[in-house]
């Protein structure tokens, strides 16, 4: 049986993704950047390459906030489109 600390709640996973996504939109204010959905989209990307690549780690959070910022649907409301 898995204990509370070895899975991330609804609440953790979006608390999670507004993180990233507030770092991410300091960041690009800090640089004088652009701040709009598709910028911030790319930017939640990279860094989730990042992750990946240095810890071989998919973070649900940032996957999350990605699919929010691209307006992607959701798997189970797409099985019930057809």
């Amino acid at each position: 049986m898995m204990s509370t600390d070895e899975y991330e709640t609804d609440e953790d996973i979006y608390h999670d993704a507004c993180f990233a996504a507030g770092m991410c939109c300091l960041k690009l204010a800090c640089e004088g950047g652009e701040i709009n959905r598709e910028r911030l989209a790319i930017e939640l990307m990279r860094l989730l390459g990042a992750v990946i690549e240095k810890r071989e780690e998919c973070p649900s959070s940032l996957l999350f906030a990605i699919e929010q910022l691209r307006g992607e649907p959701d798997v189970e409301a797409d099985e019930g489109a057809g």
